[in-house]
């Protein structure tokens, strides 16, 4: 995240100073050379952190539970739908393809109620991917933000730490470590998200029914 400016009130400096000096009690000569140095101070900031972030995505999940199945089910019905059309319009002989650009015969029959089903399947994941992502994003920055305040309160800490023991610990405090779950790779959201090259994502843009070109005799989406 970009450091933001420094907002913490005059209670929480005075406070945050107070605990740098008991602490500074604890600190040795030698913390200074080692990079990792920590506080009890330090560990409880992170400790609140993550127990936040945590909060936010038990949240999340347990708002989102529905969607998230539904939009799986989705998902693998898409896939099965996908591979029908595909193999039905394989198997459409030469002769009858005519037939199936001019919207006529029982094989365009099947392939439109094949593209609606597969379109209205579209919609819906699209619709149910949209709130699963403002949600998660929404939380994520929920987290984010806290993780952001506890490095201002660890700034500040830092501070009067090195000042109580006239910098005999390092220049800059340690770094937060930042949850796993602030990113969506890993998660459940993962999938909202295809890498580049993923089977479902090229089919649906690029082989799916709305995709065909206009010259193509397979598509079925001409006039009744």
């Amino acid at each position: 995240m970009t450091p933001q400016p420094l907002r913490l009130g005059p209670l929480a400096r005075r406070r945050l100073g107070r605990l740098a000096r008991q602490d500074a009690a604890a600190v040795h000569d030698t913390d200074a050379q080692r990079e990792q140095t920590t506080t009890p101070t330090v560990a409880t900031l992170q400790a609140r952190a993550d127990a936040y972030a945590r909060r936010e995505e038990e949240r999340f999940f347990r708002g989102m539970r529905r969607e998230l199945t539904e939009h799986r089910m989705l998902a693998s019905a898409l896939r099965a739908d996908l591979d029908a059309y595909e193999e039905r319009i394989d198997r459409v002989p030469d002769a009858e393809r005519a037939r199936v650009a001019e919207g006529q015969g029982p094989a365009f029959e099947e392939l439109r109620r094949l593209e609606r089903r597969i379109r209205r399947a579209h919609r819906r994941a699209s619709e149910l991917s949209a709130r699963i992502n403002t949600r998660f994003t929404a939380a994520q920055l929920r987290a984010a933000r806290m993780f952001d305040r506890s490095d201002e309160k660890a700034a500040v800490y830092w501070g009067a730490l090195r000042q109580a023991t006239s910098g005999r610990v390092a220049p800059q405090p340690p770094a937060l470590r930042r949850t796993g779950w602030l990113s969506s790779r890993g998660t459940a959201v993962d999938p909202l998200h295809p890498a580049p090259g993923d089977d479902l994502s090229v089919r649906t843009t690029g082989r799916g029914p709305a995709a065909y070109d206009d010259r193509d005799p397979r598509r079925t989406d001409a006039q009744a």
